[in-house]
């Protein structure tokens, strides 16, 4: 018997890898759950892992004040209990043990938690003042805080986060504020540029390879065998982003579609500090240009001077003593900057980055001994390298100033944090330099995209918990018009 359950079992875990949707996938790895004894585990509310006991009470007394009408109570506890993360139930290790969800109680509070303010929410005037209403709500979305997707660097591997983007939107999942850097940024444009309608269409297959084939935007970008013309032209990448990004400024996507696109930048000059480009600092500058400079790797790209709509309609330079390149040099994901802006205090990272994940472990892989070591070995090379290449910039004085330049972009590179609360990384780590700045095949940008697609199903119900109080406090303020 026990044979037959672990044949069983890898044969659903390679049936899951084929999956062709979501629901198929969810299906299967539920199957694996049963399979495997997790239903019991999910039952169980008793882990180390988390605050059970604070959250059954929790729960046990949200169900009592809602069935009893309760509603003063239930808005008191409420005011009081709001915030991200209650007692560790969005920990990794909490979703990382099954394939399928997490604990039951979890998802039961959760469920119930927005069930209560939907019920304040509608519960009538004269019981709970719409002035009591309005503060509660700005003040628990305030506390709560909100998610934010952040889309790395990584040249042609970036198209796995077309899959990533798909994958949240077919759930409903897809986050308002969303960064990208570098190759993440097309995405990101593409993400925050087109209304619910048009996004599906524009995140195919279809449409993402034809405009490349249209423009032959990606090309291999070093010059071998005495080429005295480099492959990758500048107006390539403008003709491709002219076809898949419209020409809106920051400002005009936002009000388009309701989302905010973030795009980084990193100065060309040491002094000038990197810069989050966004409807906050800078609604006038047209995003193909953010796009184009986000996108221009140093010694490949030339570097960009932004472009932006002043008042009489007309596109004129932005900062024009400035040029700007790869926004993954200095900030690929701008959490403390997302932070600040709005409110963001939950990241979902989506990493391709091939220098990032070549010096970062996967967080959210489950604990073993071999792993912390690993991982411990891998932190400790980062860092030590990081003073390394910090002392040799602020100490050693060369007199070339390109090698000044790329040490100081080597030392932001090193210097960054890779990681999110939720982490979707891409799993093949390694290619051909070369190859990663070579326009892809329809069949490889398929296989990007679809790993991109699978990468995030793992991590769906992890997202849909983590978000759901959040998505339902900003649903009740958007539909009131409380937006401060």
């Amino acid at each position: 018997m026990k044979l037959f359950e672990k044949v069983r079992s890898k044969t659903l875990l390679r049936e899951m890898e084929q999956a062709e949707t979501y629901e198929q996938w969810a299906g299967l790895a539920a199957a694996w759950d049963a399979q495997n004894g997790m239903e019991d585990w999910k039952q169980t509310d008793a882990s180390d892992s988390y605050d059970y006991l604070g959250i059954r009470q929790r729960l046990d007394r949200l169900r009592e004040l809602r069935s009893k009408g309760e509603y003063h109570d239930l808005l008191f506890d409420l005011n009081e209990g709001i915030h991200g993360n209650i007692g560790g139930m969005g920990k990794p290790s909490m979703y990382n043990k099954a394939k399928f969800g997490t604990k039951d109680l979890i998802t039961e509070f959760i469920e119930e938690t927005c069930g209560a303010l939907k019920d304040l929410d509608e519960v009538d005037d004269s019981i709970i003042s719409l002035e009591e209403k309005q503060d509660f709500f700005l003040r628990a979305s305030h506390c709560f805080g909100r998610s934010a997707l952040m889309l790395s660097g990584g040249a042609v591997l970036g198209f796995f986060h077309a899959g990533v983007l798909k994958a949240l939107f077919d759930q409903g999942l897809l986050p308002e504020i969303i960064s990208g850097s570098s190759a993440g940024s097309i995405l990101a444009a593409t993400a925050c540029t087109h209304v619910d309608e048009e996004l599906e269409h524009r995140l195919s297959l279809d449409s993402l390879h034809h405009e490349i084939e249209e423009t032959s935007a990606i090309r291999p970008a070093l010059s071998f065998f005495g080429n005295p013309r480099p492959k990758m032209d500048a107006e390539n990448l403008t003709q491709y982003l002219a076809k898949i990004i419209p020409d809106l400024t920051f400002q005009e996507a936002f009000e388009l579609t309701g989302r905010k696109l973030n795009i980084t930048v990193t100065g060309l000059e040491r002094r000038q500090a990197p810069r989050l480009l966004n409807t906050v600092t800078s609604p006038n500058v047209l995003i193909r240009s953010a796009v184009m400079a986000s996108c221009a790797i140093y010694g490949i790209y030339p570097p960009v001077t932004l472009m932006c709509r002043n008042a009489h309609g007309e596109t004129v330079p932005y900062l024009p003593d400035m040029k700007w390149i790869d926004g993954s040099f200095a900030d690929d994901l701008p959490a403390k900057r997302l932070a600040r802006l709005f409110g963001v205090n939950h990241f979902i990272s989506s990493m391709t980055n091939p220098a990032a994940l070549a010096i970062t472990p996967d967080p959210d892989a489950p604990p073993t001994a071999l792993r912390a070591i690993i991982n411990y070995q891998a932190n400790l090379i980062k860092s030590t390298t990081a003073e390394a290449m910090k002392f040799g910039r602020d100490n050693i004085r060369i007199k070339s100033p390109v090698i000044n330049l790329m040490q100081h972009l080597a030392y932001g590179v090193l210097r960054q944090e890779y990681t999110a609360d939720i982490n979707i990384f891409l799993r093949n780590r390694w290619d051909h330099p070369v190859r990663l700045l070579a326009a892809p095949s329809r069949e490889a940008m398929d296989r990007l995209l679809y790993e991109g697609e699978r990468s995030t199903w793992e991590k769906i119900e992890m997202v849909r918990n983590c978000t759901a109080i959040s998505r339902t406090l900003d649903e009740i303020i958007h539909r009131r018009g409380w937006e401060k």
